[in-house]
């Protein structure tokens, strides 16, 4: 994914606690006119704490509806690890005024859908459907949050699918290089933590557990809810405050959120595993300082395009279509709030693993060595400028860039991206990736094709 960046736009003050702050606009623009997609939304924060932001968009008679929560796998105990993806599971099955299979039903009747997703630092939950039935799905999203029932039939379903689920991501070699890479570049630390958990911790796992973790982490002034369609503002907020009263804050949430740094590591190391797959899967990853450093961010947005975005990039050209190394390559940020990774993806046969390596370092090198061409720069920045354009086209789209940036606590850069990646120099390009992108510090993951053993090849 190419990550974005963002500032932000308040509208619309209210009788409620709210904080502010706007943009800056680029000079010759009119400081009213919207300068990108996300741009004009209201943020306010409930006296509970709850974050809520509100964004109109009346093309449609369509809302996206967001709850998003700022834990995921790395304030998981070592018991508890897997229980933030569990809940996710647990999210839509039930709660004390709605059965098993109501939610579902109430949604897709009305022509919508729901769904969620968790990530190792926040977990989020989205209901989609015609605007006119805005208050069903608020009510849908916070009554799951505040109410669920946690049915221990339910739970011993959902562990079964979640092992199955385990099963196919064991089998996925993508997401096996993603989990593993994890655990070689951050040991020890939250971030090393797989967000499905374990086959044993998941069985560990009880209704109690549940409970305790809602009380804990899912209240509101840990909670961001969007809202984002054809809607009116005012109404919006006032359905999000009256559905949240008497939904008290947790005061000694602090307390219970997982703080740790991630060590500075400044060596090559790296795993291989074998499985029964066709082709080599490859990664290479470099550690960066993630969500901290804005200009970082740009900059490695704008090489990691030059490197690997599109069959014009440098990469590609040579290694797919001049040298033939690799069938597919890909080359993206991974930013988290305390690290992140500067990575390269490549399938290839086998035996073209080493010079693959080898010629990604060449080109990194060349990359460090040499600024941008002004045209190739160019170029990129408008390429990732339309990619953020096109990832911002729908409401629900829209609502899950609003909230991700708010739970990550970076919403003041959110209608900054375009600019910062306007600013980025080739002097700023050059220092960045000789900052991060050193050939004697990365980490190399590749997932082989299993060997069959003298036995299995004679059938025994």
């Amino acid at each position: 994914m190419k990550f974005m960046y963002m500032s932000v736009l308040v509208m619309a003050a209210f009788t409620i606690v709210f904080s502010a702050s706007w943009a800056s606009p680029a000079p010759g623009k009119n400081p009213k006119a919207p300068q990108t997609p996300i741009e004009p939304f209201t943020k306010v924060t409930l006296k509970n704490g709850l974050d809520v932001l509100v964004k109109e968009v009346h093309t449609a008679p369509i809302v996206a509806v967001y709850l998003l929560c700022n834990t995921g796998s790395i304030n998981e105990t070592e018991h508890e690890q897997g229980i933030s993806h569990f809940y996710e599971h647990m999210f839509f099955k039930g709660t004390e005024k709605r059965g098993v299979g109501e939610i579902d039903r109430a949604v897709k009747g009305l022509g919508g859908y729901n769904n969620a997703f968790t990530s190792k630092e926040y977990t989020a939950y989205y209901v989609v459907l015609p605007s006119g039935n805005f208050p069903l799905a608020a009510d849908v999203l916070i009554d799951a949050i505040r109410n669920s029932t946690f049915l221990e039939e339910e739970i011993k379903k959902e562990l079964g699918v979640i092992k199955e689920e385990m099963n196919r991501k064991e089998d996925e070699p993508m997401g096996k290089l993603y989990e593993e890479m994890f655990k070689v570049m951050f040991p020890g630390t939250p971030y090393a933590h797989p967000v499905l958990g374990t086959p044993e911790s998941v069985s560990g796992i009880t209704r109690e557990d549940f409970k305790a973790y809602l009380g804990k982490y899912y209240v509101p002034n840990n909670m961001t809810a969007v809202v984002v369609g054809d809607v009116k503002t005012s109404q919006a907020i006032s359905e999000i405050e009256r559905l949240t009263e008497g939904w008290n804050p947790n005061p000694d949430l602090k307390k219970n959120v997982q703080d740790f740094a991630v060590p500075q590591r400044k060596s090559i190391q790296g795993f291989t595993l074998e499985k029964d797959v066709n082709m080599s899967y490859v990664m290479m990853a470099f550690p960066t300082t993630g969500l901290k450093d804005v200009r970082e961010n740009a900059a490695l947005d704008v090489a990691s395009s030059i490197l690997g975005e599109g069959r014009s990039s440098r990469l590609y050209r040579r290694i797919v279509e001049k040298e033939q190394i690799a069938s597919a390559v890909q080359v993206f940020i991974y930013p988290l709030k305390r690290a992140g990774l500067f990575v390269i993806l490549g399938i290839m046969d086998r035996e073209n693993v080493p010079r693959f390596r080898d010629v990604v370092l060449e080109e990194i090198v060349k990359l460090r060595n040499d600024a941008s061409d002004p045209e190739e720069l160019k170029k990129v920045k408008t390429m990732l400028k339309a990619d953020f354009e096109f990832s911002n086209e729908t409401d629900s789209d829209i609502a899950s860039t609003l909230g991700d940036y708010n739970i990550l606590g970076i919403l003041e850069r959110v209608t900054e991206y375009e600019r910062t990646i306007d600013s980025v120099s080739a002097g700023d390009l050059n220092a960045y990736v000789k900052k991060i992108l050193d050939p004697a510090a990365y980490s190399l993951g590749i997932i082989n094709q299993r060997i069959p053993t003298d036995r299995e090849v004679r059938g025994e």
